[in-house]
């Protein structure tokens, strides 16, 4: 009988002792910073190192349209940042800006990533992972397309947009960029 008391004391002892375990866990990674990128994966030693977020849009049906970049970075000190560029098209001009790299882009903003901003890029992400998951076959030239690339293509997400759920999600995550 004595046992029995000793064991079950045991055993409610140790299951609070694991309950308040995890909700402390819990609260550390509450209170913690925003898992992301490791630095040097993004440039920190190498500023060739970097994430892309590209988005292509067809004003001019299956010709194109203009192309938006967002590049993700760290720098030296390990501080995060995005610098978010908007390049022309001109519909009357395809072969021109088809042809050639060395389009200026109209829109250059760089922005520090704090938690918030960071946390922005891995909801767009994972937002991108699901749109690739249910993406249907038999996409057009004239579909907007979206990636996210790492520059040594260790992640590398491609969707073309039939319906605006993907022209939505991205424009989430420029608007919240940009705040």
């Amino acid at each position: 009988m004595k046992t029995c008391f000793l064991i079950s004391t045991f055993l409610i002892a140790f299951f609070i002792l694991i309950s308040n375990c995890g909700r402390k866990v819990k609260k550390i990674e509450q209170a913690g910073e925003v898992s992301f990128f490791d630095p040097l994966v993004l440039g920190s030693a190498n500023p060739q190192n970097n994430l892309l977020i590209e988005t292509r849009f067809r004003e001019c049906g299956e010709w194109g349209g203009h192309k938006e970049t967002i590049i993700v970075s760290a720098d030296k000190e390990n501080v995060f940042s995005a610098t978010y560029k908007v390049y022309p098209f001109n519909c009357d001009s395809i072969s021109y800006y088809n042809k050639s790299g060395n389009i200026t882009a109209t829109m250059e903003k760089k922005i520090i990533l704090n938690d918030q901003k960071k946390q922005c890029i891995i909801d767009y992400i994972h937002r991108m992972v699901q749109s690739k998951i249910t993406e249907k076959a038999l996409g057009s030239n004239g579909d907007k397309s979206f990636s996210v690339v790492t520059s040594d293509s260790s992640l590398f997400i491609s969707v073309s947009e039939r319906k605006n759920h993907e022209t939505e999600s991205y424009k989430t995550l420029v608007d919240e960029l940009l705040k």
